[in-house]
């Protein structure tokens, strides 16, 4: 059974605080949607501005939070696939304040009502989605390196004891 081992780059204080980076946008994202919720109501009419945004919060933190909590110890392949699996929440939802909160206020402000207040929220949304999905897609790709480095090392050391 292969073990994968912590990337130093995550280890201790500097994984603390990529992580506290990943989580800002998410949780800004969440206190604004809260608001949103207090002042729109319980109504189903604004379910994507709403609950979805709420909801889909609450599960990329969770989400965030396990990938973080797998990748601080040691990990077997049955823990990786499931870290794969969390992972996707944090992108599903930076895709989702992209293109709901982002590009579709964008659109609306432009098509509906002709708002550029609206039209400045958006294209701060997008920048808001594109820095949750690029911080932890480095994230990813510092565990992604370093579990290819180990199992290279391996499979060099396994060669040199057979020969």
């Amino acid at each position: 059974m292969d073990s994968f081992t912590v990337p130093p780059e995550l280890k201790g204080t500097k994984g603390d605080i990529m992580a506290a980076r990943i989580e800002v946008p998410i949780l800004a994202a969440m206190i604004y949607r809260i608001f949103e919720f207090v002042r729109s109501g319980w109504s189903q009419d604004f379910y994507l501005y709403t609950y979805a945004a709420v909801l889909g919060g609450v599960a990329a933190s969770a989400g965030l939070f396990t990938y973080f909590f797998l990748i601080s110890g040691k990990r077997n392949r049955s823990r990786k696939n499931l870290q794969v699996l969390l992972g996707f929440l944090p992108y599903f939802y930076s895709l989702y304040i992209m293109g709901v909160l982002g590009f579709y206020t964008i659109f609306e402000g432009v098509i509906g009502k002709l708002s550029f207040l609206s039209m400045i929220g958006g294209v701060f949304w997008v920048f808001v989605g594109f820095h949750l999905i690029y911080r932890f897609y480095l994230v990813t790709e510092i565990v992604r390196q370093h579990d290819e480095r180990a199992m290279s090392a391996r499979s060099t050391l396994r060669q040199s004891h057979t020969s």
